[in-house]
């Protein structure tokens, strides 16, 4: 291979949470003396990221001007060609793409967009403990369709189960998770045209969080949800961000897809309300070195 995944990469005193922050806010109490920190209790690698994203940051380093400034083509020329070459995206455009600090801004602001603080929110369980907390936070009232198992012993959606949930709460806003966290799954297409479609059926919003879209197996492959139906297209904001993929977590950026326009409009207005939904320089042109011919490769071998 290429690229190393099996030296170790020291990251104390690196303003690593995953090991310098045991013990504050929601990180766990450190070990006992003499065992060292197994740093798997928060979603970031041990792996040193693909070199054009340093070099990338570094080649911008080097103009000692960091003021005002927009999204450039190549963001988005980046953003698009990635979509298409991995996830079989066509018809992406600029205009369909939109900033987020993060994915869970994008799904909060998505969801006060179309609903109000004591309304019912479908999501699956078991949950990621980011949604519960965002949503929980924003006055929102969750409803939880379990997963289920089948007799091959894969974790399944319940439709049966989510459609009694929907008509029974007069739910119209969901939060899908593809693949799902934490559960491991990638949805098969038929599964997620299911879910789409009691989506239909209910006038739901749906928000789906597909930042782990580049981190499967191989036999496996990402379906967009915004892909299986026009329908779905229409109804749909999905959120995507290199930060899983590529270790850029603390750089903070990710960013959003919507493709109807009245849609877009209502999100992108509610987000521009707290004023600092605001892109980093060095986060877009690491998201740039990242979407490089390396970073295919690079995530390849990773997985």
């Amino acid at each position: 291979m290429r690229y190393d995944f099996t030296s170790h990469m020291e990251r104390h005193g690196k303003d690593s949470i995953a090991v310098d922050g045991l013990g504050t806010g929601f990180a766990p109490e450190p070990p006992e003396e003499g065992f060292d920190v197994i740093p798997m209790w928060v979603a970031d690698m041990n792996f040193p990221t693909v070199p054009t994203v340093t070099d990338a940051i570094i080649e911008r380093a080097k103009h000692p001007a960091f003021g005002y400034f927009s999204a450039t083509d190549e963001y988005y020329d980046s953003i698009i060609r990635w979509q298409e070459t991995r996830n079989g995206v066509t018809g992406l455009a600029p205009e369909h793409i939109g900033y987020e600090n993060g994915v869970l801004g994008g799904v909060v602001a998505t969801l006060n967009s179309f609903v109000a603080p004591g309304d019912k929110v479908l999501l699956h369980s078991p949950t990621y403990i980011g949604f519960t907390k965002s949503l929980e936070n924003n006055g929102l009232s969750i409803v939880h369709s379990p997963l289920k198992i089948d007799e091959d012993g894969v974790w399944r959606m319940d439709f049966e189960d989510m459609e009694a949930k929907l008509a029974q709460n007069d739910i119209h806003a969901a939060v899908f998770c593809s693949p799902h966290n934490p559960c491991g799954r990638v949805w098969e297409r038929w599964e997620v045209e299911r879910a789409m479609e009691l989506y239909r059926k209910y006038d739901c919003v749906v928000v789906s969080d597909e930042i782990w879209s580049d981190l499967i197996l191989p036999g496996h492959r990402h379906v967009p949800t915004q892909s299986v139906s026009d329908d779905a297209r229409r109804r749909t904001v999905a959120l995507y961000a290199p930060s899983k993929t590529f270790n850029l977590a603390g750089l903070v950026g990710s960013y959003h897809v919507i493709y109807d326009k009245s849609l877009r409009d209502r999100v992108t207005s509610r987000s521009s309300k707290c004023h600092y939904n605001d892109m980093n320089v060095l986060s877009m042109h690491a998201l740039v070195g990242a979407y490089r011919p390396e970073g295919y490769e690079w995530l390849d071998e990773l997985t």
